[in-house]
């Protein structure tokens, strides 16, 4: 499982004890690569260099470019070694999990093999040559010159077992311009020192004169001088990191830190406190052993080839709003005219507009052209978050949040008109928590909005959280409140009107209908009048929310979210985004399911007479990844068929924050898409302005 966190790279996350896979499958029959011997003359170590290179089917008769792959043998292995996985890269290819790859195998028979891949200053007997030099110098430039290569960072990935496993993380570290990702088996690594029974203090690899270890040399080339060298450079990179739960475990009980499965552990730990790093962990069945390396070598290509052998990756251009302080997306909304409004809660001063303290709601008004007409900032000295816009039947923005001014958390619905002057501020709360996340309006000019409360807003309170929805008049007075739940949580996450029918859509931890799993998604559906009709769990056994609904033009709605099951299919990675069409009974009629191997969440939804479109969010490669978490923009016609896929973004976090949690707005007009997001990085057009900026992108088609 991939997790990011901004600007300090992965947080730290384990799946532990997978069961260790059997040997690679495909569908169908893979079409066979080929393994061939060579060797050049490496001027670094004034001596032949030998290696073995697979080249993918069809290579001879192309004339493309393909990523490579650098595979490291481990401490007494030879060249050989990795031959074995032949059959897996065949199989991988042949059912386009991986791109079609060169793999290239050097024989590393120096220092008694095992050499580490280091530049060793050892004199002593079997003196110490210069590895890394030559490998990095002389083959790399060799392979590229000698085949056709994509002969950059973005295509070209290094992998290793033990000694290799060592190699292979150092070079990605200290070399991030040459290799874009890694996969690190076993890896043969201590920290800060290894144990006395360990071969990197016995053949010379950290010597240095007659000395066949140097601690001061060790600390020179271990992991964590590497990780610093990697953070200095500021270039972001993938590792894959596995062992096996059976590595050999050194006998004496002080020791045991300086255990393979231990000391993997720890590398995937100090990984996710690395600037630009992000890391997968993986502890499997099996030893120091092909048992463990085959699977998980094969698990690890798909995962770096999500990263590299791609397209190269470009910021998005986008407009950017904030301050200096931490700013978040609020809402969008367009009329027909082509005029959008923005919410942003903002840490200062937007435009000019009067500050109260703490996060402000502004709204923003931008003509058909993109230019700014005007913008309103309000709010306490506590804190205001917006969760919504929408027009109401004369065009006027409507504003949904939270706010604490009053010292608990309330829900607040705002109206300003189109030339910005605030219509009314009404405000629902109790002495407990309750939040506004959801608003929506009627042809008759009713507002209504949803959330959730800790208190009694509309009834007695069932559980933890339970949800609301109510109605506003014109001018902005109470008409009724609902409130429901159960013995769990629950949020109300969206609202719509379609029909004659008021939506409500979230999440539920309890019984709200039939409970599916410990985490459900649920619809309810009330009249005009607050008369509940029913409501609906919907789910898989694992965790299902909606976070984002619109009506469907025919009386029932369409929702967006994520699963972590198989909702519409088989789940592809960690969390996949979800949409679904619910009818005015309740049923499903249509569902979609949509992912990578990474985190994937719908955060948004619009409809318009073209079709509909979901923002969400991914950290895998639905397209080109560009960052850590990319905003995602699907298209979808009128009969509900998948069009485009966009993925955008910058090289830090989009359209989510460091929680995965969503902050992602999109509206639609006449087949244009209007997105607003939270973003952490700097734009094609714009730097970052402060810890969180808002940004603002339009797309057609």
């Amino acid at each position: 499982m991939r997790v990011t966190v901004p600007a300090l790279a992965a947080a730290l996350l384990v799946n532990f004890l997978l069961p260790s896979a059997g040997p690679a499958a495909s569908p169908k029959a893979a079409e066979p690569g080929t393994i061939t011997a060579a060797s050049f003359r490496s001027s670094t170590l004034g001596e032949d260099l030998a290696y073995n290179v697979y080249l993918p089917a069809g290579y001879a008769g192309s004339a493309a470019r393909y990523p490579v792959l650098y595979l490291l043998h481990g401490r007494g292995d030879s060249m050989a070694a990795w031959t074995q996985v032949k059959g897996r890269l065949d199989a991988m290819i042949a059912a386009g999990e991986i791109p079609p790859t060169i793999a290239v195998m050097p024989d590393a028979p120096w220092s008694s093999r095992a050499s580490y891949y280091v530049d060793s200053l050892y004199k002593g007997k079997d003196p110490g040559r210069p590895v890394e030099t030559a490998l990095i110098r002389d083959l790399v430039p060799h392979v590229d010159s000698a085949y056709r290569t994509i002969a950059d960072r973005t295509g070209r990935a290094i992998a290793g077992y033990s000694m290799g496993g060592s190699g292979a993380l150092r070079y990605s570290m200290v070399y991030p311009e040459l290799f874009g990702a890694a996969v690190v088996l076993s890896p043969a690594v201590y920290s800060p020192q290894p144990p006395k029974d360990s071969s990197a203090r016995e053949f010379g690899a950290y010597g240095k004169g007659k000395d066949a270890f140097s601690e001061a040399v060790y600390r020179k080339l271990n992991y964590p001088a590497a990780f610093k060298s990697f953070a200095a450079k500021g270039l972001p990179s993938q590792l894959f990191i596995a062992v096996g739960d059976d590595e050999y475990k050194n006998p004496k009980p002080k020791d045991f830190q300086h255990d393979l499965d231990f000391e993997a552990h720890v590398v995937f730990n100090q990984a996710g406190r690395v600037p630009g790093l992000t890391s997968e962990f993986r502890v499997v069945d099996g030893g120091h052993d092909w048992d463990v390396w085959g699977p998980t070598f094969a698990e690890g290509a798909k995962y770096i080839f999500q990263f590299i052998g791609k397209p190269p990756a470009t910021p998005m251009q986008a407009e950017l709003s904030g301050t200096p302080g931490e700013d978040r997306a609020g809402g969008v909304a367009v009329d027909e005219a082509g005029n959008s409004y923005v919410a942003i809660a903002a840490e200062g001063a937007i435009e000019g507009q009067p500050y109260a303290g703490g996060k402000d709601v502004a709204l923003t008004k931008y003509g058909p052209d993109g230019g700014r007409l005007w913008t309103r900032e309000f709010g306490t000295a506590g804190t205001e978050r917006a969760y919504g816009v929408v027009l109401d039947a004369q065009g006027r923005p409507t504003v949904v949040g939270y706010t604490t001014g009053s010292g608990s958390d309330d829900a607040f619905v705002a109206q300003y008109d189109v030339q910005g002057n605030q219509r009314w501020f009404t405000k629902l709360g109790t002495t407990a928590a309750d939040r506004g996340y959801a608003v929506a309006s009627d042809a008759d000019g009713s507002i209504y909005l949803g959330g959730y409360t800790k208190g009694e807003l509309g009834g007695a309170n069932a559980g933890d959280k339970d949800v609301f929805v109510a109605k506003l008049d014109q001018e902005g007075k109470q008409v009724w409140v609902r409130q429901f739940g159960s013995a769990g949580e629950e949020k109300g996450m969206a609202l719509a009107v379609s029909g004659d029918g008021v939506y409500l859509a979230g999440m539920t931890a309890g019984a709200l209908g039939d409970q599916v799993g410990d985490i459900d998604g649920f619809v309810a559906r009330f009249d005009r009048e607050g008369n509940r009709a029913w409501v609906k769990q919907f789910g898989t056994e694992q965790a299902d929310e909606f976070w984002a609904m619109t009506g469907d033009g025919a009386d029932g709605v369409l929702l967006t979210g994520y699963t972590a099951g198989d909702f519409a299919g088989e789940l592809v990675g960690d969390k996949d985004l979800i949409v679904a069409r619910v009818d005015a009974s309740g049923a499903v009629v249509w569902k979609d399911q949509v992912g990578t191997p990474g985190n994937d969440k719908g955060a948004a939804i619009a409809r318009d007479e073209t079709g509909f479109v979901v923002a969400g969010f991914t950290d895998g490669p639905l397209r080109t990844a560009v960052g850590k978490f990319d905003a995602v923009l699907l298209r979808y016609k009128a009969d509900q068929t998948r069009g485009s896929v966009r993925q955008f973004g910058t090289t830090e976090d989009d359209g989510a924050d460091a929680f995965a949690e969503a902050n992602l707005f999109v509206a639609a007009r006449d087949g244009r898409a209007y997105v607003s997001g939270l973003t952490a990085g700097n734009t094609a057009d714009h730097e970052a302005i402060g810890n969180g900026d808002v940004f603002r992108i339009n797309f057609d088609g």
